[in-house]
């Protein structure tokens, strides 16, 4: 006889067999078999879902399908191990231990339950929350629930608007810098009011304090998309300047335009006329491009009107060649 043909006169049997009832795992003991019980729902029974109906001895009633772990992954599209993540947190649990086999099953009852936990968490809702609501769920909770979703997600949309911004920004800015006409060229630019985050240097190594500060600013703002988005780089103090000390940075900054965030304490950067010089590599030359600035602060009629700062646009966190990394200086002036 073909084995096709085989195959479905024993996947008959099968079948028909477990509609009433009557093959359980002692059955498939008895028979020798090495499989296991899904093994032969799956190739003689169920084609694709991995399920099996059952008489329960305890209760003295006919169950539901049951599905094993990894059809219920499937069918719902997470992995297993979600699952089992979920079991072991007591947020959903299968409703079934085989006491022979020791497997566990989901009832398809419980896919209702599932799912309801599936949406909440696709709003971004935390398992902690999600497994309190069920604890003492009901209509009047779920709506006061998705009511606070709302809340959430609109806070979201403007969070999720104002990175936007940035990174607006932050392509417009790279994308200007790249023009190799304004490199090592002093100019004179309006700002706008800003402001900025302000860390001053220990007595140590000025690379270690620079690195320290970094990890400070980041300490502060709590958030890496902050510490990415926004300029940061050094200060060094309008006295220096004029003395021709430029070396002699007194801190670490970070400079905000658009949105600040919450719980920091920021120092106001005022809007005016800024002498600014551009300048690609590391930071070996910038004594030279401070004595070129300074010279056309003067010979165009400004003085120093405050401290300078020296912001990094793109460095070995963007790039692993020097002369891909940006700078550029900023010092305040006025007539």
């Amino acid at each position: 006889m073909p084995k096709l043909k085989i195959l479905g006169f024993v996947r008959e049997i099968f079948v028909d067999q477990i509609k009433q009832d009557s093959i359980t795992s002692v059955h498939f003991k008895r028979l020798g078999r090495l499989y296991s019980i899904n093994y032969w729902i799956k190739r003689a029974v169920c084609g694709k879902m991995q399920t099996c109906g059952g008489y329960d001895r305890k209760r003295g009633a006919k169950m539901n399908p049951l599905i094993l772990i990894g059809e219920m992954a499937r069918i719902h599209g997470i992995s297993a191990q979600t699952l089992r993540y979920y079991d072991k947190i007591d947020l959903f649990k299968p409703s079934y231990i085989q006491e022979e086999s020791s497997y566990r099953y989901y009832g398809i009852e419980q896919f209702a339950h599932l799912e309801s936990i599936l949406f909440l968490k696709g709003t971004g809702m935390p398992l902690k929350e999600i497994k309190r609501y069920f604890e003492n769920r009901g209509l009047d909770s779920m709506l006061a629930l998705l009511e606070k979703r709302v809340d959430y997600i609109n806070e979201e949309i403007v969070r999720l608007k104002n990175k936007r911004t940035k990174i607006e920004s932050m392509l417009t800015t790279v994308t200007n810098y790249l023009d190799k006409n304004i490199m090592e060229k002093c100019r004179f630019q309006q700002m706008p009011a800003r402001q900025m985050l302000f860390f001053t240097f220990g007595n140590g190594d000025i690379f270690v304090e620079h690195e320290l500060g970094i990890k400070k600013l980041g300490m502060e703002i709590k958030s890496i998309d902050e510490l990415y988005l926004n300029p940061f780089g050094s200060v060094i103090d309008k006295s220096e300047i004029e003395k021709g000390n430029y070396s002699n940075f007194k801190g670490i900054t970070m400079v905000f335009g658009h949105s600040i965030p919450d719980e920091i304490v920021t120092i106001p950067l005022p809007e005016g006329v800024y002498a600014t010089m551009a300048f690609v590599g590391t930071y070996k030359d910038i004594e030279s491009y401070f004595r070129e600035m300074t010279k056309q602060i003067k010979e165009n009629g400004y003085k120093i009107a405050g401290d300078g700062l020296v912001l990094i646009i793109t460095d070995k966190a963007y790039s692993d060649y020097e002369y891909e990394y940006i700078s550029e200086i900023q010092i305040p002036i006025k007539r």
